[in-house]
Order: structure tokens, then C-alpha cells, then sequence
């Protein structure tokens, strides 16, 4: 018969990949903010799909008073990294300021620091026909995209005064910028926590904003469930061989 201690080891072999598999699972949310003119409106929080070479979520669209949020092509990877496009409508008769957060908690990658990139495109339809149509940076330390490392503002792009504005009624404008890319090639913190996307601005009424965004933080390799529990398995069965 089996000894108990070697028994237990047998045991923890036999569960330990589905746990590991389990809580690295449990870890990859992406979180999803919105606050209009200083407060909260939504959170949110879409399932994550686990495409076999990478994460993204269904295109999806939240409805707020007085706005309408339409996420599409959202992928991302614990590597980490976040590409995304939203749309945002301004439903009300006057200027609003929006404040969209978009944030990905991540398996801690131990290292002294990071390199970091990113880009955006920011756009603005004169959806309601008026001959206006304005997105801009909605003050002082603001910037219509922030690259973000455990919730702290890190590489501002399209910093204050940045104003886009429709040419003629029924008209759109864009306008794009980037830094660290290609790479990543920015110095910046360890991620320990998370990295997100906070997009800052202000749209006149009636009109629709829209951002195409990527954020990268130093892609350093992260071991997949499958790894992880590879390399737990190995350390457990060292013990179990020490036990007998």
C-alpha cells in the first residue's frame, strides 16, 4: 500500500494543473470604466475568449444615460499588451467630459523595470448634422490617451491643448501619434498590478468620439498555465521523491 505522505503527493499531481490552470484563468479580466463630467456611470466587466494565441473580447456595446459605449477588435495578452477600438455617442444637447478606463490585471513579471510603447487614433463625427463637431482634451495635465502601469499615468499622447475638430456638417476628422513604437523602447515601471488605456476628453453634443488604441508594456515572457503547471509538477515531485 501507498505510504500516506506519498499518497498525498499523488494527490497534489493530479490536481495541481487544473488549479494552476484554474486561478492563472481567474486572473484575466479586462475592467471597463466610464465617468461623465467627473462621475462614475459604468462598470463594466466582458468575458474574456481565450483565442489559443492570444485573449480579446465580443464587440459590445453599454448604454448610460445620455451615451452610448461601443467596444470592437479588443485583444490583449499577459505578455502584457491591449489593443482596442471604442466608440463613444454623445446622446445630450451639450458638451460632456468623459473619462474611459480600460484595465488589464496581469500575472506579475519580476524585473527591474520595463520598456514601454504605444499608440492611438482619435477621431470625431459631426453625427447630428449641426455643422459642429469638436473632441479635444478636456483641461490642464490632461491628454486624450494615457498609457497606464498599475493605474498610474505613464505615457501621455495627444497631451493639452489637442482639439480635433469635424471640417463641414455631417463631416469626420482624425488625427493619430505614437511613441515607443516600434519596439517597445520607453523605460518605464514594473508592472506588478495591471496595465491599462484612460482615454480624457470632451465632445460636443450630439457627436460621436472614436479612439483605435495599443498599449505595450517590455513583452517579457510569462509562462502559460500549461508551463506553470509543468514546472510546479517538477518541484512537487522532487519533494515526493524526498519524502519516500
Amino acid at each position: 500500500m501507498m505510504p500516506g505522505s506519498l499518497r498525498k503527493c499523488w494527490v497534489w499531481l493530479t490536481v495541481l494543473p487544473v488549479l494552476v490552470s484554474s486561478i492563472a484563468q481567474a486572473q484575466l479580466t479586462l475592467d471597463i470604466d466610464l465617468s461623465v463630467n467627473g462621475t462614475s456611470v459604468g462598470h463594466w466587466t466582458p468575458s474574456i475568449v481565450d483565442t489559443g494565441s492570444g485573449y480579446k473580447i465580443y464587440d459590445v456595446t453599454y448604454n448610460v444615460p445620455g451615451s452610448s459605449l461601443t467596444f470592437s477588435n479588443v485583444t490583449m495578452a499577459t505578455d502584457p499588451f491591449i489593443s482596442a477600438s471604442v466608440d463613444v455617442l454623445n446622446n445630450t444637447a451639450g458638451v460632456q467630459n468623459y473619462t474611459l478606463t480600460y484595465t488589464l490585471p496581469i500575472i506579475a513579471v519580476v524585473s527591474p523595470g520595463s520598456l514601454l510603447g504605444g499608440s492611438t487614433q482619435g477621431g470625431v463625427t459631426d453625427a447630428n448634422f449641426n455643422g459642429t463637431g469638436i473632441l479635444s482634451t478636456v483641461g490642464p495635465g490632461s491628454a486624450l490617451f494615457f498609457g497606464q502601469i498599475d493605474g498610474v499615468n505613464v505615457l501621455p499622447l495627444f497631451s493639452h491643448l489637442k482639439t480635433i475638430s469635424a471640417p463641414f456638417a455631417g463631416g469626420s476628422a482624425s488625427d493619430s501619434t505614437s511613441a515607443g513604437l516600434p519596439g517597445p523602447t520607453i523605460p518605464g515601471a514594473n508592472p506588478l498590478l495591471s496595465i491599462g488605456i484612460k482615454h480624457e476628453f470632451s465632445l460636443t453634443a450630439g457627436d460621436r468620439a472614436t479612439f483605435t488604441s495599443f498599449f505595450v508594456v517590455d513583452p517579457t515572457p510569462i509562462p502559460e498555465p500549461a508551463s506553470l503547471s509543468l514546472l510546479a509538477i517538477g518541484g512537487l515531485m522532487v519533494l515526493c521523491r524526498r519524502r519516500r
